[in-house]
């Protein structure tokens, strides 16, 4: 009756390696945008490295923030774009919510900020937009998810020009090592 435990030991520890394997290689952010930028259809896909913050010490960054960062192939003129969605402490979403987004001085600012708190666009390394498309004359952020181990949603920008850009994310939080 020996052999019968540890066959089942040996088949619990493969499912837990085969499960742990599988979640370190699942993808830790997806999302494109797509829409019209400067008078051009674009399609730029989500950086993986992407990523959910949840912080426990406070500090100069908000406890919950989702940092989204999206490769815009065929921009000479954008080193990258981006968002930082800054949240209220924790956080958490279980169905559709969205935010409307207004410009002020030069940025976006949340309509409501009891989820969203700071909406910090970014072209790259710096913050801000590019200044011939300018800051978006409206947007809005609509969040199907927070958790403590996911975020997923969408949010649109929308130009003078008559531009908008549609921006999905899911990003997942890496388990820890």
């Amino acid at each position: 009756m020996s052999r019968p435990p540890r066959t089942l030991l040996l088949l619990v520890c493969a499912l837990c390696v085969s499960s742990c394997y599988w979640l370190d290689n699942l993808p830790r952010a997806t999302g494109e945008c797509v829409g019209t930028h400067e008078g051009r259809r674009v399609h730029w896909p989500l950086q993986e490295r992407s990523s959910l913050v949840h912080r426990s010490v406070q500090g100069e960054l908000p406890d919950t923030f989702i940092d989204l960062d999206y490769t815009p192939d065929g921009e000479p003129v954008l080193e990258g774009f981006g968002v930082d969605i800054h949240l209220v402490e924790g956080a958490r979403v279980k169905e559709d919510r969205t935010v409307g987004l207004q410009p002020r001085q030069g940025q976006l600012v949340p309509v409501e900020p009891s989820l969203v708190t700071r909406w910090v666009g970014n072209i790259g390394g710096a913050s801000g937009y590019l200044s011939s498309a300018g800051v978006p004359v409206e947007g809005s952020v609509t969040l199907d998810e927070v958790s403590a181990s996911a975020a997923e949603g969408r949010f649109v920008y929308r130009y003078a020009d008559g531009g908008a850009l549609t921006c999905t994310f899911e990003v997942i939080v890496a388990p820890s090592e």
